[in-house]
């Protein structure tokens, strides 16, 4: 499919191309033997009606012949500053005499003239000016345009060979991506499936029982409910967020107490795991943005740092701001990112380490939501990460 797609783009990349250098070769050549066929017409109609002096300076004028004709078309007079023989002054005279045109080309032999017929009280006057010269000019750039135009469009051609593999490899990592997420998702989604379905026909065989003695199983199935709406949620939020424009319901919020809360939730977990949390929130700084988004975010960074810190470890949490800029920082203790990864986290679907996301639940959707949220609020988000150490997630807003 991709290949096929990189062939279509180069086929109608080059056809554009090919049809512009056409175009463009084309006008160049029309205009320059038009400019020199009217250098030409223009020194015919000179020498017809302004005898040349007896050393012209124009070269056009010196190799002119200009011959006189009785009303038989005899010839009794020929001059010119070339050395010509009377032969080939006859056989121009008789093509010219037998063209019905006043002003045409001819060619005799290797040599190519313009002539211009005018008539006279005694026949017929004749000039012929030698244009050769402009024939060979236009064939040398005929020549030199199709030389230039093969080897621009051999050149081009790998330059748009290039250009597309690079314009398709993100799209084929996406697509790629995508399908492992898909085959992923739809494995978690067959397994909580399975279980509720198990349970659903355990409760059904044993009918005559109480809810109360059945709890067990229904619980089970609450929880793989719950593990189906988060994955669900977690789409329909990555759709949500690319096609959002500028929200109407930004408003003005405590970005101080909404952190705080937010932190606070996961205190039951912290202390589950032992994991030491020290928080550094400055008081009464107010965001203008769309508050239940914000939420979503700290709770993601929270929740990332939550299962990349191993018991006994710690998470600190820090804002702060400035006059142009709020800084959000959340950082725990733990194996950190690889410098080969550390770009990529972001990503959609992207997971450093596939088997530790599968066990904790992880799709690798929850820092491409909050990239979302952050580029939503016209700010900025990265990471930082000591391996074996740390790793800190950095958020940059706007402030106000």
């Amino acid at each position: 499919m991709f290949n096929k797609l990189k062939r279509k783009f180069v086929m109608i990349n080059m056809s554009l191309l090919t049809i512009v250098f056409i175009a463009i070769f084309s006008v160049i050549y029309m205009l320059t033997a038009i400019s020199g066929e009217r250098q030409i017409a223009s020194s015919m109609h000179n020498i017809m009606f302004s005898p040349p002096r007896p050393f012209p300076d124009n070269p056009v004028v010196a190799t002119s012949i200009v011959v006189d004709l009785d009303k038989q078309d005899n010839i009794l007079n020929s001059f010119s500053y070339m050395n010509i023989n009377k032969e080939t002054i006859e056989q121009a005279v008789l093509l010219a005499s037998e063209s019905e045109s006043l002003t045409a080309n001819i060619k005799l032999g290797d040599t190519y003239y313009a002539f211009l017929k005018r008539s006279t009280p005694q026949g017929t006057k004749l000039v012929f000016v030698d244009r050769t010269l402009h024939q060979k000019n236009l064939n040398n750039l005929l020549v030199i345009f199709i030389l230039v135009g093969s080897i621009s469009l051999v050149l081009l051609l790998s330059i748009s060979i290039y250009f597309a593999n690079r314009a398709i490899r993100p799209i084929k990592e996406m697509f790629e991506k995508q399908k492992q997420f898909i085959a992923d998702a739809s494995h978690e989604l067959k397994t909580p499936l399975t279980v509720i379905k198990t349970n659903t026909s355990l409760i059904s065989t044993n009918s005559e029982k109480s809810v109360k003695s059945q709890a067990k199983w229904l619980e089970y199935i609450c929880l793989q409910v719950d593990k189906m709406s988060s994955l669900v949620d977690d789409m329909l939020s990555l759709a949500k967020y690319d096609y959002a424009e500028q929200s109407s319901f930004f408003i003005d919020f405590d970005l101080s107490k909404t952190l705080n809360s937010s932190v606070l939730s996961f205190e039951a977990i912290l202390f589950e795991k032992n994991i030491e949390l020290n928080a550094q929130i400055q008081p009464d700084i107010f965001l203008n943005g769309e508050k239940e988004s914000i939420k979503r975010l700290i709770n993601i960074l929270m929740d990332n740092a939550v299962k990349n810190t191993p018991e006994n470890g710690s998470i600190s949490v820090k804002l702060g701001c400035d006059k142009n800029k709020v800084e959000i920082a959340v950082k725990n203790t733990g194996t950190g990112i690889p410098s080969e990864h550390i770009e990529k986290i972001f990503e959609r679907f992207y997971r450093v380490d596939t088997s530790r996301s599968k066990e904790s639940g992880g799709y690798g959707i929850g820092l491409s939501i909050a990239k979302s949220i952050v580029e939503q609020h016209k700010g900025k988000i990265y990471a930082q990460s000591n391996v074996g150490t740390d790793t800190t997630f950095i958020v940059i807003l706007p402030y106000r």
